[in-house]
């Protein structure tokens, strides 16, 4: 709301050009009351009249009558700050209600002006350019203009500046060196760097560690804590671009320790390690070794109290996890039994249909189902194995390692097709369905013919010779039904020796 005084301004239709002639005219003179052409008594007799509208506030009023008597007395021996003092209050005042921006900025230099003048005539002082960036930020004023008083301030204050210059120039910095990195790196200001907002950090903290430490004035140390609290919360906004992983192993660190097993700071901890330290980081390794253990405890339980609800391949993997820590327990048989039904869970899941609730793809089914042939092919279990490496194929297609293991199932057979002897005609015509599948294998994935060719070359000496297929009335290239659990119609092929 307009003060009356401000009121009557706009209602007498004041000049703005006469509003402005002081400020521009005085060139930092500091004259007291003698300098007045109609002598000392009048002059106080204005300082009055004006100081009495001043003090209601009745500026419009006031104004002219400052302005005329700060023509020549500018800084009373009684009072040598106030003239300069309630001039910048006045046009703060105006320039709060101004609405043309060009207007608003001629008031706000005239203010400017008087703050440099009164330096010029009094000195400076820390607190007089605090209250003028204070004025210029609440006025809206150009960001690193702003900046720059309240760097100003700081510079004449040292570790005595002002408590109200740490908030504004901690949230306009921050503001303007996080607008400053979303900008192409040709556009980007060369003054707000990570290494300047790193070092008014530090400066920051100085002088707020000094005053908290040393301020007995009533309430003062209070609120350079509470300035402190607020200056971190700007920084942590953009803390991570300027420090990075340090920045949040410090911030991080005192929380940790104080409550180590508070579970749910840790997850969070965590994740914020994780993205800016990585998992490698000490931090993130003290965390996590305190709240994997919980972590997976809380998934173990809610997986068993949910067990039934599960997909078949959630259960599998949650047995399989059971499995290995009782064998990291020494319990081998409770390890085995678990293993052996997280298996059969996952041999069950290759016939469900891929959900949102349990995602896999056709391709890790594949997978799993060339794992558990693979298990069952070590286990001796032959026809389950070659009946998974034909899932396996027919799920991830242009895949030749199911058929190299079928070629191999087929290879390993020689001793059961032997009656266990290994040696002889039905111990040999094994290998020609095994160079079958090993044929197909490189037929349908060119990864792996290297590999088939070599156990090709490899089996071939274990072949029948040509003698060997003649006596038994055969011949090469003929179709020949191998039998056994095999059960497969090959080619009649030669080895050996001829």
């Amino acid at each position: 709301m307009l003060s009356k005084g401000l009121k009557k301004l706009t209602h007498i239709g004041a000049s703005f050009a006469v509003l402005m002639a002081t400020a521009t005219a005085v060139n930092a003179q500091c004259d007291s009351w003698e300098a007045y052409p109609k002598g000392v008594e009048e002059a106080r007799t204005q300082h009055a009249s004006y100081r009495t509208s001043f003090r209601a506030e009745n500026y419009a009023e006031a104004f002219p009558i400052w302005q005329d008597l700060f023509a020549t007395v500018q800084s009373p021996k009684d009072a040598p700050a106030r003239h300069f003092q309630n001039g910048i209050t006045m046009y703060n005042e105006f320039a709060k209600v101004e609405k043309d921006a060009a207007k608003k900025k001629e008031y706000i230099d005239a203010m400017n002006k008087l703050y440099d003048d009164m330096a010029a005539c009094l000195g400076e002082k820390s607190v007089d350019r605090s209250y003028q960036a204070y004025y210029l930020y609440a006025l809206g004023g150009n960001p690193t203009e702003v900046i720059a008083a309240y760097e100003k301030a700081m510079e004449l204050g040292k570790m005595e500046t002002p408590n109200m210059v740490l908030t504004p120039i901690a949230r306009l910095t921050t503001y303007v060196y996080g607008f400053n990195l979303a900008q192409p790196e040709e556009k980007r200001s060369k003054k707000f760097t990570a290494e300047y907002m790193r070092n008014l950090y530090e400066q920051l903290k100085g002088i707020a560690e000094h005053n908290i430490a040393n301020n007995k004035a009533e309430g003062q140390a209070a609120a350079y804590t509470q300035s402190w609290t607020e200056v971190q919360a700007e920084f942590d906004k953009v803390g991570g671009s300027i420090w990075g992983c340090d920045f949040f192993v410090d911030k991080l660190k005192p929380d940790f320790e104080a409550a180590p097993n508070n579970m749910e700071q840790n997850a969070e901890m965590l994740a914020t390690l994780k993205e800016k330290c990585g998992e490698e980081n000490e931090l993130y390794v003290a965390i996590n070794a305190i709240y994997a253990p919980y972590a997976q405890h809380i998934k173990d339980s809610t997986a068993e109290a949910n067990f039934d609800a599960l997909c078949n391949l959630d259960k599998g993997s949650f047995r399989l996890s059971q499995s290995q820590k009782a064998k990291k327990a020494g319990d081998k048989e409770e390890a085995d039994r678990l293993e052996d039904e997280a298996y059969d869970w996952f041999e069950k899941s290759l016939d469900d249909p891929i959900t949102e609730d349990c995602k896999t793809t056709t391709d890790d089914k594949g997978k799993l189902a060339y794992s558990l042939a693979d298990r069952y092919y070590r286990s001796g279990s032959f026809s389950k194995a070659r009946s998974l490496c034909y899932k396996a194929a027919e799920l991830k297609k242009g895949w030749g390692k199911p058929y190299m293991l079928i070629g191999t199932l087929y290879a390993s057979s020689g001793k059961r097709c032997s009656g266990g002897k290994g040696t002889g005609w039905d111990a040999q015509v094994v290998i020609w369905p095994a160079m079958d599948m090993w044929q197909k294998a490189k037929s349908v994935d060119s990864r792996v013919a290297g590999e088939a060719n070599s156990q090709i070359a490899k089996y071939k000496k274990y072949l029948p010779t040509k003698g060997d297929i003649f006596q038994r009335g055969l011949k090469v290239g003929a179709s020949y039904q191998v039998g056994c659990w095999i059960g497969a119609s090959t080619t009649i092929r030669a080895g050996g020796q001829q």
